[in-house]
């Protein structure tokens, strides 16, 4: 019998606009959970919360939590990102901050896609999963 998966994600593209952040520098991680605990905390979470929490994140949940960090520049983007999870088996869920200037959430579940599109823009992030793309696809006759 094959083991449960609830987290997928292998590769991420950045797209950042140079006007993304007004055009300021900013941080992007992916925190994977492998608690249960761990998983309500951060589905929880906003990126705000997320960023001032993340050192005692880290400490406290040192065996429950793996993060995937990026510096992002505007007008840069940074295409085939790998993640490789220490344990997919054991993985409860992914989710993606932004520490972007603007207010707003800047947080996403991303675990279910195997691979993501970021699209950093002035005032907002979006975040396009393969199955997003695969059924827009189909939906727009393309392939």
């Amino acid at each position: 019998m094959l083991p449960s998966v609830t987290v997928w994600l292998r590769k991420v593209d950045f797209e950042v606009d140079p006007n993304a952040n007004n055009r300021n520098a900013f941080v992007c991680h992916i925190a994977v959970a492998y608690s249960k605990d761990l998983y309500d905390k951060l589905q929880g979470m906003d990126a705000k919360g997320y960023f001032s929490s993340v050192v005692s994140l880290e400490k406290t949940y040192k065996d429950s939590i793996e993060i995937f960090k990026y510096d992002m520049i505007p007008g840069r983007n940074k295409l085939n990102q790998s993640i490789n999870l220490k344990s997919y088996t054991k993985a409860k869920g992914a989710f993606l901050f932004a520490k972007y200037l603007t207010p707003g959430k800047f947080m996403e579940n991303v675990g279910s896609a195997r691979s993501l599109v970021v699209r950093f823009l002035p005032y907002k992030m979006e975040v396009h999963s393969d199955t997003n793309l695969d059924a827009l696809t189909q939906k727009l006759n393309l392939g």
